[in-house]
């Protein structure tokens, strides 16, 4: 497959994409740019902000735990039970569950799951700075490095290729 060229410096200030979400709406769109055999990339704005590169299995028919989920529009959930204390679950994604965003770095970090990072590596299958990307994730989601409560937000995550 052809690679494409990223945006350089999504995550130091972002692009605005034709998007305006609702005061409420917590809209993150995955955007693909890059699949080969060995993972997928691209990379993650929210309410149209580019903020963070994703990165994830290679494509493999949706088979659990090995390949990236479908293109679609899922819905999202919050989850407090893992070490980081906070993640978004993708809902409703055919034939699977416990598709997570979250840390890591190669797609050996994942069993499915969309990773992020701050920088794409140049072998366009890694991610670098992962936490502070997803630091970054949290505080657009919270509006604090520090929240005391969670909003009341839908979330909506759009997964397109």
């Amino acid at each position: 497959m052809k690679r494409r060229t990223f945006i350089a410096g999504c995550a130091a200030g972002g692009l605005a994409m034709a998007v305006k979400a609702q005061p409420n709406d917590f809209k993150i769109t995955i955007a693909r740019k890059d699949r080969s055999a060995a993972c997928t990339s691209g990379y993650l704005a929210v309410n149209g902000e580019i903020i963070a590169y994703t990165l994830e299995k290679p494509w493999l028919g949706n088979k659990p735990l090995i390949s990236s989920i479908p293109d679609g529009v899922y819905g999202g959930t919050l989850r407090y039970d893992h070490a980081d204390k906070w993640r978004i679950e993708l809902t409703g994604v055919p034939g699977r569950g416990n598709v997570q965003i979250h840390t890591g770095n190669t797609p050996d970090d994942t069993e499915g799951c969309i990773l992020i990072g701050l920088r794409l590596g140049s072998d366009y299958c890694s991610v670098q700075d992962s936490k502070k990307a997803y630091e970054a994730l949290r505080i657009k989601f919270y509006g604090s490095a520090n929240p005391t409560s969670t909003p009341n937000r839908s979330i909506q995550v759009t997964v397109q290729s």
